[in-house]
């Protein structure tokens, strides 16, 4: 471990953390600060969404149906979901993408890289560095991610901006966020000042990068569609600022605030109240509840700012935004019939990249009684894999209401749900050291090399992986030089 140079009374934090994984910061820091520096002064969200007088029109939206407009989906749908769990997740998401790309097959006599087939990807916190700067970047992923992220120490960067003494008292007369010196940090050193115009410019794909909204209790999916209830446009919003929404673990880092505005006057869409028929609490409790949390915005009553968080505390695995999606659409099969004219795919690929752990503790050991912390840890690490459990099951039921639907009209397609988990891993001995890599902003870089290597075998010996790659006759060019 390398030494730290503590430019602050306060920055012994960052060591002190560097073992605990993201989504337990946040206990550990209350217990270890003073509460005044954390929650006892109060801070002002700075606001970067501005008005429109209308919702954009379809042909500028940042939306999955502009995007089909403009990319063939050719043979295979694929969606691909990154998960949360600070720069482990990042890695591992990265070596799936590098995986992808050193697969290749042909189709008509033309060669592709699997890679070049995904056509979505949906993220939450540590994954969501991984997705945008793919979705920025393109191939350059391959060239600089690592230097620029996995193998920095973004920790110990955030933690001396963030928690150093003179920042935080100039903090306490200023009244800004923390998250601001964040949002200032990524977009500076990662994603270079680009916006969600940029990410629809890019031939990459389809980007969703997902937050949670304390208001709303739900799940807040950076789209225009989720914009036009805020009556603002996504286009000129930032991306760094959209990740850090994504990854602001609560209580650690203040939440990113984005304002409803009543310029464009709208009102509840026709889509919506289709789909509101279909909400009957009683038949689709699901539906129900995601209606009820768009129309939550529509309400006058309810706060004029979205107060969005890490989000992982409602979709850790990014899969539900995905389903979410499909049953703003009516469903897999009517979102599939509504673009049928337009695609023709035989296979529908979901890989699922989940960089969650079991938490290591001494709970259970002896008779000494666990401590609150211990107790917290697991309370948390139960509630993730349950939900975690609960994602996978309604995804799978979607793909095979799909797949059902489409047999009795005589279409045949292929569906493969694969998922990439630490738990896959056969080695005990090596399980038991991935398991224990924290989830920090932190890696030595063996370790952000040993998750790639990991996340590219484990997605190698996947059965489900290995029936698609079959399928379609592909190639497996593991080591071709690009590394």
């Amino acid at each position: 471990m390398k030494t730290h140079l503590f430019k602050s009374s306060l920055d012994w934090l960052s060591a002190r953390i560097r073992s605990i994984p993201l989504y337990r910061w946040c206990r550990l820091v209350i217990a270890s600060v003073p509460v005044v520096v954390l929650i006892g002064c109060s801070a002002t969200g700075k606001i970067t969404n501005l008005p429109v007088q209308q919702v954009p029109d379809s042909g500028t939206r940042y939306s999955f149906t502009n995007y089909m407009e403009s990319h063939d989906l050719g043979n295979i749908m694929f969606i691909l979901a990154c998960s949360g769990g600070g720069t482990r997740a990042a890695a591992l998401s990265y070596g799936v993408l590098e995986e992808l790309r050193d697969t290749s097959f042909e189709t008509s006599g033309k060669p592709y890289r699997l890679l070049d087939e995904v056509d979505r990807i949906s993220s939450v916190s540590g994954g969501s560095f991984t997705s945008a700067y793919y979705g920025l970047f393109g191939d350059r992923i391959f060239s600089d991610f690592k230097e620029v992220f996995l193998y920095k120490d973004i920790e110990s960067e955030l933690m001396s901006r963030v928690f150093g003494l003179f920042d935080t008292v100039g903090r306490s007369f200023s009244g800004e966020s923390r998250t601001e010196t964040v949002i200032d940090y990524y977009d500076k050193n990662i994603f270079e000042g680009r916006t969600f115009a940029d990410l629809q410019e890019a031939n990459t794909p389809y980007t969703l990068i997902n937050a949670t909204d304390l208001n709303s209790r739900s799940q807040f999916v950076f789209s225009q569609r989720q914009f036009d209830f805020l009556c603002s446009d996504l286009s000129e919003f930032s991306v760094a600022r959209a990740v850090a929404a994504s990854s602001a673990v609560p209580i650690l880092f203040h939440p990113v605030l984005v304002e409803k505005h009543a310029a464009c006057n709208f009102e509840k869409p026709e889509w919506l109240i289709d789909v509101e028929k279909d909400a009957d609490p009683t038949k689709n409790i699901r539906l129900h509840e995601l209606v009820e949390s768009m129309s939550f915005y529509l309400d006058d009553d309810s706060p004029p700012y979205a107060t969005l968080v890490d989000g992982g505390v409602t979709d850790n695995l990014g899969l539900r935004a995905i389903y979410r999606n499909m049953m703003l659409s009516g469903g897999a099969l009517e979102f599939y019939n509504s673009q049928a004219d337009r695609v023709s795919f035989e296979h529908i690929v979901v890989l699922v990249v989940n960089a969650s752990t079991n938490a290591v503790t001494e709970v259970g050991k002896s008779q000494i009684i666990p401590s609150a912390f211990e107790v917290l840890t697991v309370m948390t690490d139960i509630q993730l894999h349950l939900y975690n459990t609960e994602s996978n099951s309604l995804i799978k039921e979607e793909l095979t209401r799909l797949i059902e639907g489409l047999s009795i009209s005589g279409r045949q397609i292929e569906p493969y749900f694969i998922e990439i988990s630490v738990e896959d891993i056969d080695d005990p001995a090596e399980q038991r050291y991935v398991n224990e890599i924290p989830t920090s902003f932190y890696l030595e870089r063996e370790q952000a090399d040993m998750l790639i290597a990991t996340a590219k075998k484990l997605l190698r010996k996947d059965k489900g992986y290995q029936r698609l790659l079959k399928n379609i006759g592909a190639d497996q060019s593991a080591d071709n030089g690009q590394d």
